[in-house]
């Protein structure tokens, strides 16, 4: 993965996650606010779940032995 394709993921993931919240609230609202709270620390615990796997990532590809691994896969 280069990091152009890297930042790609990174924006899509971005979006689907704003996608799944907008739907989530629309959801919350229809069901009133007294379980919004409990929907609310679960996104929260999610988008906490989702930086962990993002800071993971950037640690991979900005890795010197990343590069060098995907260089002897290119031979």
């Amino acid at each position: 993965m280069n990091p152009f394709e890297f930042v790609i993921a990174l924006v899509v993931l971005s979006f689907i996650f704003k996608l799944a919240l907008s739907a989530l609230q629309h959801k919350n609202q229809q069901r009133g606010d007294v379980s919004a709270e409990a929907a609310n620390t679960e996104l929260r615990q999610r988008l906490e779940q989702m930086e962990e796997r993002v800071k993971v990532l950037e640690r991979i590809v900005t890795d010197e032995r990343f590069d060098l691994k995907q260089q002897f896969k290119d031979l």
